[in-house]
């Protein structure tokens, strides 16, 4: 959606017709990060019977309160005028913004050989078995689906906070102010998520999710070396070899490299996957598959 288009007024005083009140709870839906804390609105063409109390009308007052800085929102979007047109060029503003699409999955992908972890060892001062013990316990050894995709798993507790929590009402599925292990879907179902989710919000989308080979969540792509979350995703897509090294720069750059010299498995577990660590038993699986690996 790139601009609306209505036929008569919405809103306070407005004709209000089914299809033109549709037309705009969907493109204030669009932009609920530009009015907080209103939840989104369910595109049903209709207000309260009451329209001073629908919630439409109190997200339109709200947009033109923040947005056009009116003193005193009317509640009112009339065909063509300024709330109209402020609406539309946000809308613009966020096609263009949030015109990036997942890559496409590539069936030859390059796969990590010896000497990557051989080179990659050397540089953080460790041992192969580390880099390789945080690889398996982390995706299972596995840096791709069968599909040529990267392993993901999308975080719907993340994806809540990065939005607002605009979305827990209307996609739970998605949006969850808590931590809830029965949303996932699992495998590559997990991209079914994803991409509903970039449907409501693609930047935000994308880094709610833990990608690859090392797992690093999207939302750490600067600490990963990468400018944009966008360029982090397509690295994810493009090798396993430039995923392992986001994982050299991620672990660099918060200071977790010396715990895999030291094989300090509590402390990167805590900076590497948070304080809740020891419920999973991270620490634990990733001393175990060192063990594996350092007998080769």
């Amino acid at each position: 959606m790139s601009s609306i288009r209505i036929t008569q007024s919405v809103g306070l005083g407005g004709a209000n017709s089914l299809n033109d009140v549709k037309t705009v709870q969907t493109a204030l839906n669009k932009l609920l990060k530009l009015i907080p804390p209103t939840q989104a609105l369910i595109v049903d063409g209709r207000l309260n019977p009451r329209p001073e109390n629908s919630k439409t009308v109190a997200a339109i007052k709200l947009f033109q309160s923040k947005i056009l800085n009116m003193v005193r929102p009317d509640g009112k979007i009339d065909p063509n005028g300024r709330t109209h047109k402020k609406i539309n060029e946000k809308l613009i503003a966020m096609v263009v913004k949030n015109n990036f699409k997942l890559p496409i999955a590539c069936a030859d992908v390059q796969k990590l050989s010896e000497s990557d972890y051989q080179d990659i060892a050397k540089e953080l001062g460790c041992k192969v078995a580390a880099i390789k013990a945080v690889a398996e316990v982390e995706s299972a050894g596995d840096a791709f689906f069968s599909s040529g995709k990267p392993k993901i798993l999308f975080e719907a507790h993340v994806f809540s906070r990065l939005t607002n929590h605009i979305y827990d009402t209307s996609h739970p599925s998605i949006s969850s102010r808590s931590w809830n292990r029965s949303l996932y879907t699992g495998g590559v179902q997990e991209y079914a998520r994803l991409e509903k989710a970039m449907e409501l919000n693609v930047v935000e989308a994308v880094k709610s999710a833990s990608w690859g080979r090392f797992q690093i969540m999207g939302f750490n792509y600067s600490a990963s070396g990468f400018s944009s979350v966008e360029q982090f995703v397509k690295a994810m897509f493009n090798s396993e070899r430039k995923q392992l090294d986001a994982f050299v720069s991620f672990v660099k750059s918060k200071g977790l490299d010396k715990y895999l010299l030291t094989l300090n498995w509590a402390a990167f577990a805590k900076g590497y996957n948070g304080s809740q660590y020891a419920q999973n038993k991270y620490d634990i699986k990733l001393q175990k598959a060192f063990e594996k690996y350092d007998k080769k």
